[in-house]
């Protein structure tokens, strides 16, 4: 579901709006320490987020549990270092090899239960199982489809550091434990369980002390420590750990459903508690958030402070399946309905690659990022600097799902879940002209 909403996102659009790394390979000496690397060193050295004079200033016990945390993250860095350095002298190398590159991994439609009886669905799981790293999780970007992880091979595609392992970016770790379910449901297999197992203990192991999660664990510094909704990172994580806790896997132990059940109440709080008030009022959210104060900050450069209409959709959509829910959720989601409904636009088509078009009676969609207190659209090149128009994009202009149609679907749940819960919402016909005169009719 994330994948497909992800795909429309990106594949449809509307100009909403008016006027808006590759880190360099080391030398590494032989044997030298993966963890001398500036991206491993000890957390309270390199991630500003969590710097311990922030930390520090905090009140006991959230302090000691931040501490306790951040202790953690040091202890499962040092033990993943070990491992790779031990398989590098193994093999007499003195750094490790790129995975294969692909995509994001995702679970198809094609993958149904005939399909999973295969061979090569059972050759794709033992490749997945190959890589899944030593605190877990699983990195991203790899073609799980070429071949079993070697001793001394990176667990990531895109460089020879020890960067992005693991995330729960792009739908990774969820997807994998996923898949192994699925691939056990039809040819069970106890190396599929556990793994199922050691992946649930990462993402219970990555959450935050508030509830919240980072995109990258062990923490890897910069905005992977945010508290992350962006790509609906969180969303994944909250909606794998329900259907745990709802005991919808019978070889996870009545301890662990507790645990996940716990998790998940505590994700719920981070997520009410993040939600973005102006001027007293509640909106929606941000790609990312400070993991302390929980306000909304940058992510990628092009990815500025906003709100953002594509991830608070599906968070709606989240909090609206929860069974019971409390004052707190419903005052949520009925503030989030309400501010994606008054941002509709109409009269355009977006894609990656083509961009922005004007048609009319097209939408209703929404930009990805509103300006914080104007909900004006905002888009920047790699720059970072703020742009109001779509068309002036130059580097970031394509490629990017600048626009969506998330809230559409979340709005159409909406009108059935508020029943009873809220006021219904207006009968805003949207806007379609946002964009100046003079851009409008590029």
């Amino acid at each position: 579901m994330r994948k497909a909403s992800l795909a429309l996102a990106a594949a449809i659009a509307s100009a909403a709006c008016a006027a808006t790394s590759q880190r360099p390979t080391p030398v590494m000496n032989p044997m030298d320490s993966i963890s001398k690397l500036p991206s491993y060193r000890a957390a309270h050295d390199t991630i500003p987020l969590l710097s311990a004079s922030r930390i520090d200033s905090l009140r006991e016990p959230e302090r000691d549990a931040w501490k306790e945390y951040l202790r953690r993250s040091g202890a499962r860095r040092a033990a993943d270092t070990a491992v790779m350095n031990a398989e590098l002298r193994g093999v007499g190398r003195s750094a490790m090899v790129r995975a294969p590159y692909a995509g994001s991994f995702e679970i198809t439609k094609d993958m149904a239960p005939g399909w999973f009886a295969s061979d090569t669905a059972r050759r794709l799981a033992q490749n997945i199982l190959s890589f899944q790293a030593p605190n877990g999780g699983w990195s991203k970007h790899v073609d799980f489809s070429q071949h079993p992880r070697a001793p001394g091979e990176s667990y990531f595609s895109e460089s020879a550091q020890w960067q992005w392992i693991s995330t729960i970016d792009n739908g990774s770790t969820t997807s994998e434990i996923r898949f192994l379910a699925l691939a056990d449901s039809v040819r069970p297999d106890p190396r599929y369980r556990a793994a199922f197992l050691r992946g649930v203990e990462y993402l219970l192991d990555a959450q935050f002390p508030n509830g919240c999660w980072p995109q990258v664990w062990p923490l890897a510094g910069s905005y992977h420590d945010a508290a992350t909704f962006n790509d609906d990172a969180t969303t994944n994580v909250l909606e794998l750990l329900t259907e745990i806790g709802d005991g919808r896997f019978p070889y996870v132990s009545p301890e662990l459903r507790a645990r996940t059940r716990s998790a998940v109440d505590a994700g719920i709080d981070c997520v009410v508690r993040a939600q973005v008030k102006v001027n007293g009022q509640l909106t929606v959210w941000g790609q990312q958030h400070d993991p302390l104060t929980l306000q909304p900050t940058s992510a990628r450069s092009y990815e500025l402070t906003s709100l953002t209409a594509q991830e608070s959709a599906n968070l709606m959509r989240f909090l609206m399946r929860l069974p019971s829910p409390s004052p707190a959720v419903v005052a949520s989601v009925n503030a989030a309905a309400q501010w994606l409904d008054a941002r509709k636009l109409w009269g355009y088509t977006y894609d990656f690659a083509s961009g922005l078009h004007e048609s009319p009676g097209a939408g209703p969609i929404w930009a990805r990022l509103y300006e914080i207190g104007t909900n004006r659209p905002i888009f920047s090149d790699r720059n970072g600097i703020k742009l109001y128009d779509w068309h002036q994009l130059k580097d970031r202009r394509l490629g990017y799902g600048w626009y969506t149609y998330a809230p559409a679907s979340a709005l159409r749940d909406y009108a059935k879940w508020a029943r009873g819960r809220a006021r219904p919402l207006g009968t805003s016909a949207g806007r379609k002209g946002i964009l100046p005169a003079s851009t409008s009719s590029k």
